[in-house]
């Protein structure tokens, strides 16, 4: 599979929903597979909340690593690059080398921690679209996103419709919940309460790790369902039958969470975390006109994926999204897939996805029913 690895610089300022504005940011994004000659097979892939343009083959900087969606991109896999150019950026305020807290401000030349100006969705859309400008994208096949990468999708039909041949949101909806936003504070705090965080200003010396460590285990007890929680580890001991009968990891499921902290603290900037947490918590797609409003000029099919399990983003919260796209002139289903992992579902089972992502981008319609029954159930509805 051939992969390109680029950071583009988006020549002139980017206005930003805050007010303030960036001058040549720049946008971090991997590529894999080849376009045509007018680049009508790109497809755009959006990444979620602790991801990066990283999505497919094996890191050359970071041991190895295989992308977060390894199982959906690649030959002959559900977004096929023998057929489509398969397009990841990073964010804007990412930490995959897109600009964001952990770049030198142009003035100073310090990093700019917490003086980076707060960025939305919505910039961050703005600045994939003069990313695909700059590629020579006029329109995606498919634009496709799970969470937060399912509202950048939802951005993009907001913005600029004519240029998405298709869209496919999963586990989103069309605003973030009290609850979530309950959830981005706690893990926030558990952040900016290290010590180590200086405010921000820790680059150059060590990084909030303990902070770090803390709130993506906290986190991984919402991104997984309290079922597949029990399936895996159950009550199984670390080592042994005996008990330490102390504060020791004693527990098989202690010691999957210690596993993730450190995982987490070593990729994700903390800084950066704070920024794209707060991006998703001012998401609210009709704040200002109404759903209606905001769709008013979208007519390309679009497939809408839950997860029963998923209560972070329940079906019914989907749903919503299905009516103004239909009152706009799109054709849409709404599939609901089972799957024990919840939220994580789209990016830990892709099984029953698979199948229904590799015929909408190829048809514009989801799979069958006959072809989800090798993959996982679903329900579905088309209106």
């Amino acid at each position: 599979m051939r992969i390109e690895r680029g950071v583009q610089r988006l020549v002139g300022a980017l206005e930003l929903d805050c007010g303030r504005q960036l001058l040549n940011p720049r946008i971090a994004y991997e590529a894999y597979g080849s376009p045509n000659p007018d680049a009508s097979n790109a497809v755009l892939v959006c990444h979620g909340l602790t991801t990066t343009q990283h999505a497919a083959g094996l890191s050359p900087v970071d041991a190895g690593r295989a992308g977060w969606w390894d199982t959906a991109i690649g030959p002959g896999k559900a977004i096929d690059t023998s057929r489509y150019w398969v397009v990841c950026s990073n964010v804007l305020g990412g930490f995959g080398g897109s600009t964001g807290p952990g770049t030198p401000e142009p003035t100073t030349g310090r990093p700019y921690g917490m003086r980076f100006p707060l960025v939305t969705v919505a910039d961050m859309v703005r600045a994939q679209r003069r990313l695909a400008d700059t590629l020579g994208i006029a329109r995606f096949r498919a634009v496709v996103g799970g969470c937060l990468g399912g509202f950048q999708v939802l951005e993009w039909l907001r913005q600029a419709p004519a240029r998405v041949g298709a869209a496919v949101v999963i586990s989103a909806g069309p605003w973030v919940s009290a609850h979530t936003i309950a959830l981005w504070r706690v893990l926030s705090e558990a952040i900016r309460m290290d010590p180590a965080w200086r405010d921000g200003d820790y680059y150059g010396h060590a990084p909030p790790s303990a902070g770090m460590r803390l709130a993506t285990r906290v986190g991984a007890l919402f991104w997984m369902t309290r079922g597949e929680m029990e399936r895996r580890f159950a009550r199984r001991r670390v080592s042994g039958p005996g008990l330490s009968y102390g504060f020791d990891r004693d527990f098989e499921v202690e010691a999957f969470l210690g596993r993730v902290g450190t995982g987490a603290a070593e990729r994700i900037d903390a800084n950066s975390f704070l920024y794209l947490m707060r991006a998703m918590s001012y998401f609210d797609l009709g704040r200002e006109a109404g759903l209606d409003r905001v769709f008013k000029d979208v007519d390309c099919p679009v497939l809408l994926v839950s997860y029963a399990s998923d209560w972070r983003y329940p079906p019914e919260e989907t749903a919503l999204l299905a009516r103004p796209l239909r009152a706009a002139g799109s054709t849409v289903w709404h599939h609901v897939l089972d799957s024990p992992f919840g939220h994580g579902a789209f990016v830990y089972d892709f099984k029953g996805l698979g199948p229904l992502l590799r015929v909408f981008i190829e048809d514009g319609a989801p799979a069958t029913a006959a072809s989800l029954s090798a993959g996982g159930s679903a329900s579905s509805s088309r209106g």
